[in-house]
């Protein structure tokens, strides 16, 4: 796990969350694959998963398996670790491996807080 965030800059982080929610709020969605049905959670804000249905439909069926959810510290973690995959430009380093394992677990945490 290479994000650390103290106490201060979650709850700074939390707030910021609130004010993005009522934009868009977060949901979890799950996509599956037309041909093979592989499936695969996501959390996303909900005019990105529109984005996502619109670009994607004709490869995947999308739906969503929570709306609105809860502003946890898991949450701020999953916010913080995919700001930083997607801030990361070289694909082949080991920090972006990190960044994508970091990823996964607090989605996987987010997931747990909404009991799926």
């Amino acid at each position: 796990m290479t994000v650390s965030l103290d106490k201060d800059k979650i709850e700074t982080l939390r707030q910021q969350l609130f004010e993005a929610n009522r934009v868009s709020h977060f949901v979890i969605i799950e996509a599956r694959a037309k041909v093979s049905g592989a499936t695969t959670e996501i959390v996303t804000d909900y005019n990105n998963y529109l984005n996502m249905r619109q670009e994607n439909g004709a490869s995947f069926d999308f739906s969503i398996l929570r709306d609105i959810l809860p502003i946890t510290d898991n949450l701020v973690y999953w916010a913080v670790a995919q700001q930083k995959l997607h801030s990361i430009v070289d694909e082949e380093s080991p920090e972006r491996d990190e960044a994508i394992n970091d990823l996964e677990m607090y989605t996987q945490k987010v997931m747990e807080d909404n009991k799926l």
